[in-house]
């Protein structure tokens, strides 16, 4: 690795830090104030058997779309960043499997919302956009599992198209937030709904607390894959997981707060 390519590198890494941090800021933000409005509409879409949450569906789905696009782009600006950094991005692969699951989540979710029911024993087909959507979905999955696992060789030039600043990446990060933010709140914290941790049992609260992090982790981590393939890329001593720690604290802290 020459010189210049080593600077070109460490300074895409140094811009993304921050990204990072604000990423979970904003996460932070809309999960204490704005998520119980999703989380509300979400819970009545998945337990009210005669429910339908119109806008939500379409949220989601908007959502869903716009993720398709976002994703394979902001992987190209991350590979081309890090591809000096090692094999950081097959470290995350477990965390795509953890996306799959919340997509198909999301998938009949939508469904819920406007109007077929999971859990309905009416005898009901399922709709054939169902049936389309839920095949699509797999490779969907499979197609974002290909571009996590792609590495760019070190020894290509730089390509001019993924260098950073770029307005494009900040458009594709806002949509990868509004995504977390609207996939987190519909899916565990629609789950969660009513649930409490056993506050009058200290005990029972420290483990319940423990284990709400652990699921916090398992459905918020694989919302952000792009990023934390990066942050990965970035950890190479004691001080930089600290401060990883710390810009994941920014977003755990509420979400907790929120469920107590």
């Amino acid at each position: 690795m020459n010189k210049r390519s080593g600077k070109r590198s460490t300074i895409a890494l140094r811009t993304y830090r921050w990204e990072g941090a604000i990423f979970n800021v904003l996460c932070g933000i809309y999960f204490l104030w704005l998520a119980p409005t999703v989380v509300d509409a979400a819970n009545t879409a998945m337990r009210d058997p005669e429910a339908k949450v119109i806008w939500l569906g379409i949220l989601l789905a908007l959502i869903s779309l716009a993720e398709v696009y976002a994703f394979p782009l902001k992987m190209r600006f991350v590979n081309e960043a890090i591809r000096d950094q090692g094999d950081t991005a097959g470290r995350a692969f477990y965390l795509w499997l953890f996306h799959a699951v919340i997509s198909m989540i999301l998938l009949f979710l939508i469904a819920s919302c406007f109007g077929f029911k999971l859990d309905e024993s009416n005898g009901d087909e399922m709709p054939v956009w169902l049936m389309v959507l839920i095949p699509t979905t797999v490779i969907k999955e499979l197609v974002f599992s290909g571009f996590l696992l792609s590495d760019k060789p070190k020894e290509a030039p730089p390509d001019p198209k993924y260098g950073r600043p770029q307005v494009r990446e900040w458009i594709v990060d806002f949509i990868l937030v509004v995504y977390a933010c609207v996939a987190y709140s519909a899916t565990w914290g629609a789950l969660t709904r009513g649930m409490t941790v056993g506050d009058d049992h200290p005990v029972l609260f420290v483990l319940n607390l423990l284990l709400c992090t652990l699921l916090f982790l398992i459905f918020y981590l694989p919302l952000r894959i792009p990023y934390w393939v990066e942050e990965l890329a970035q950890v190479k001593s004691k001080a930089d997981r600290l401060k990883l720690a710390a810009s994941i604290l920014v977003v755990l802290v509420p979400t907790v707060i929120a469920f107590l």
